[in-house]
């Protein structure tokens, strides 16, 4: 696992789901995107499986229960 970059950003590759049964359990996590995305190549041909990228999008905080949609902040 890389560490964590500067912004608090990063990303986190998985097999592809291939439906609702199916389950996404990524267990590394990279520090730029350029890294996950050699590790989902790497890993796509050598399962000859598709992989995905994931990045957060939003945090969400015990403190912040109630308040608008829009006062959340990522990172």
């Amino acid at each position: 696992m890389s560490a964590i970059n500067p912004l608090g950003r990063f990303w986190m590759v998985a097999r592809k789901p291939w439906g609702p049964g199916s389950r996404t359990e990524p267990r590394a996590r990279y520090s730029s995107l350029d890294d996950a995305r050699r590790v989902a190549r790497d890993l796509a041909r050598t399962h000859d499986a598709p992989f995905v990228i994931l990045e957060a999008v939003e945090i969400i905080r015990p403190d912040q229960s109630g308040q608008d949609d829009n006062t959340r902040s990522l990172f």
